[in-house]
């Protein structure tokens, strides 16, 4: 009976044994999957409890590699001394300690342990060799690896691949050639790994990244969904497609993506949710991307959450907020101030409702707009200006504007236009210009009155060289050429009168897209040439205009005067006199 109870003591535990190590494999191959697809956090619980249960040199080396792949320098080096220490013979962990070295920008001392381990297996051990040349190519920092140790490596590893089955092998020389910038050989390893392992998501990821790193993003998206469809959890893909899908703009699906990759590897890392934050603001998601700035609250000390919680706060209509965290920003990180910090805050402090805020807002626009390449802020300082009736300093600004704009719009110049015809007649009250006389006075507003005559010349060629019309053009015009001639009213109305006739023609017959009511300014118009007709003495011209003046607004008192002409003087009733004689009215010349 004893014999019976050892025997099946014995066969339980052999039993055991013989399932437990396959279970240590497929645990240690799960967890390596892991570390691929960056769920580092899955990996990494996965290999403690391995190294912990069963403390042996190969568990030392896969928990160390978690560390070394996750950026946990310390403890991947203890741990690999651990391993070392564990099993002389297994240089595996030596191995490790190069990768530690070399992430430390210590060359020498990782090639002296890759070499020293090499040369221990007598480069017979294939793993030691694929180990050895993947320390090599983790880092992109060129003193951090060397491609050409790794391939060389690769090689003899290669040689030992018989019936050419080891993906990996191929893999690593794609990304030895990677950092070669050798694309075309890459691409070619990357090739021959799929065709050893058809579904193989990295290899398509690699492919992937080496076209977003050539800037051909569509052809990078292609092998990303590629990637996707082979292994949809393998995180680093939604990342890369995210930076893929950024660049040609679809911030919208880069943002999700950037997510996905958050979900998919479980990161932590507050550099990745910045990122994601960063997206959620291009994609114009302003709440999500304030949500995440929340999740680093305490756990990052990077001035850029100031930044962009300023940007975001100021697209969501929180001013005051927006403004703190900018100022914050830019006071402690003023080396990384860019045109964007002072535009946002600008556009800020303009919605705050003060004065104060109204000045500073045009002094931060004023610094962003020679920075900014990709919105002319001229065109927006002229417009704070104008606003605020600072004619003068909006004629400058758009001005500006249109000098600094390699296309500028029509409007760019109606408001130049509009700001010089508005600050004309304000010249000399200006308080903080300098004092003028009154011939200085009057040359100083002829000239604002005739770059006002300028800007709206070239709107209207502008607009005609496209085959439309701007009726306005010629009634600026019109009026800033009468005007610049006070003195001068032959001269002015020579000037004004064939500008004021041109507005009408298309006033009259204005595109068909023109939904413009001219009937204010056709009258204005009418008007100003029954005026010039009456400096002729052409009282029947005057007339003509008059009454087209009655057919828009037959209430029009002024005109309505004009053309009854001077009343007769009041008889008085103690001493009768003779009948006043009738006048000739304006309208019977």
């Amino acid at each position: 009976m004893m014999n019976n109870q050892k025997q099946s003591l014995m066969t339980i535990l052999f039993v055991g044994a013989t399932m437990t190590a396959p279970l240590m494999a497929q645990d240690v191959q799960t967890a390596l999957k892991d570390v691929e697809a960056e769920r580092y956090n899955k990996a990494g619980q996965t290999l403690t409890q391995l190294a912990t249960s069963s403390p042996t040199a190969d568990n030392q080396f896969y928990l160390g590699y978690y560390y070394l792949r996750s950026g946990q320098l310390d403890k991947a080096k203890e741990t690999f001394q651990k391993g070392a220490a564990a099993d002389a013979k297994n240089q595996l962990n030596n191995i490790g300690l190069a990768g530690v070295a070399l992430a430390k920008g210590d060359g020498a001392t990782a090639k002296s342990l890759i070499d020293n381990a090499v040369a221990q297996t007598k480069s017979k051990n294939q793993d030691v060799l694929i180990r050895g040349a993947e320390m090599y190519t983790l880092s992109d920092q060129p003193k951090q690896n060397d491609p050409a140790a790794a391939l060389s490596l690769l090689t003899v590893a290669d040689e030992k691949d018989k019936k050419n089955e080891n993906a990996e092998i191929e893999m690593l020389m794609g990304d030895a050639y990677f950092l070669k910038n050798d694309g075309g050989n890459a691409i070619t390893k990357y090739e021959n790994a799929l065709a050893i392992s058809p579904n193989l998501a990295e290899a398509n990821y690699k492919i992937g990244r080496l076209y977003l790193r050539g800037k051909n993003y569509a052809k990078a998206q292609e092998f990303f969904k590629l990637a996707i469809q082979n292994d949809p959890e393998f995180a680093p893909t939604y990342r890369a497609y995210a930076d893929a899908l950024a660049n040609s703009r679809a911030y919208k699906a880069a943002a999700q993506n950037y997510e996905l990759y958050v979900q998919k590897s479980g990161t932590t890392d507050p550099e990745q949710l910045l990122d994601v934050a960063r997206y959620k603001f291009l994609a114009q998601d302003y709440q999500g991307a304030v949500a995440y700035l929340d999740q680093l609250k305490g756990k990052v000390n990077n001035p850029i959450i100031d930044r962009m919680y300023g940007w975001a706060y100021s697209a969501l209509g929180k001013n005051a907020e927006s403004v703190e965290a900018l100022n914050r920003f830019i006071s402690t990180a003023p080396q990384k101030v860019m045109a964007d910090d002072y535009k946002y805050l600008g556009r800020a402090e303009a919605q705050l409702g003060t004065p104060e805020g109204d000045s500073l807002s045009i002094v931060n626009l004023e610094k962003a707009a020679p920075m900014d390449t990709t919105e002319n802020l001229y065109r927006e300082i002229g417009k704070k200006y104008y606003e605020t009736k600072r004619y003068d300093k909006a004629a400058n600004y758009y001005a500006k504007t249109i000098q600094n704009d390699k296309k500028p719009q029509n409007n760019d110049y109606l408001w130049l236009g509009l700001a010089n015809y508005q600050y004309a007649p304000r010249v000399g009250r200006d308080s903080s210009a300098a004092p003028m006389d009154t011939a200085q006075i009057r040359q100083v507003k002829q000239q604002y009155y005739l770059r006002a005559d300028s800007a709206f010349a070239l709107m209207a060629q502008k607009i005609e060289s496209d085959g439309k019309k701007y009726p306005l053009a010629y009634y600026y015009r019109a009026g800033a050429n009468y005007y610049a001639y006070p003195k001068e009213q032959e001269k002015a109305a020579s000037l004004a009168g064939p500008l004021y006739e041109k507005f009408i023609e298309q006033a009259l017959s204005p595109d068909s897209t023109d939904k413009t009511d001219y009937k204010r300014y056709l009258v204005t118009a009418y008007k100003a040439l029954a005026g010039f007709a009456l400096l002729k003495k052409d009282d029947a011209k005057a007339k003509e205009y008059f009454d087209k003046v009655l057919a828009i607004d037959p209430n029009d008192e002024s005109v309505k005067r004009a053309l009854e002409g001077p009343k007769a003087a009041p008889t008085p009733t103690a001493k009768p006199t003779p009948k006043a004689p009738v006048k000739k009215k304006v309208a019977t010349k």
